[in-house]
């Protein structure tokens, strides 16, 4: 549990440094950038949640 909570505020911290260099630049960069870490994010997160939910049924 305490790596999940670090992982959620470290990508927080890279969200928020994004955003705020889109918003000084306003280089459409950072939102690709953005949109990519999100997208891996969830697909990650989906991975990881249907493995516990398989190994919770499995009782492994």
């Amino acid at each position: 549990m305490v790596f999940l909570r670090l992982a959620l505020v470290i990508l927080l911290i890279t969200f928020l440094v994004l955003f705020i260099f889109y918003g000084v630049t306003k280089n459409k960069k950072y939102l690709y950038v953005i949109r990519s870490i999100f997208n891996y994010t969830i697909l990650i997160g989906a991975i990881i949640g249907l493995t516990y939910l398989i190994l919770r049924v499995l009782h492994i």
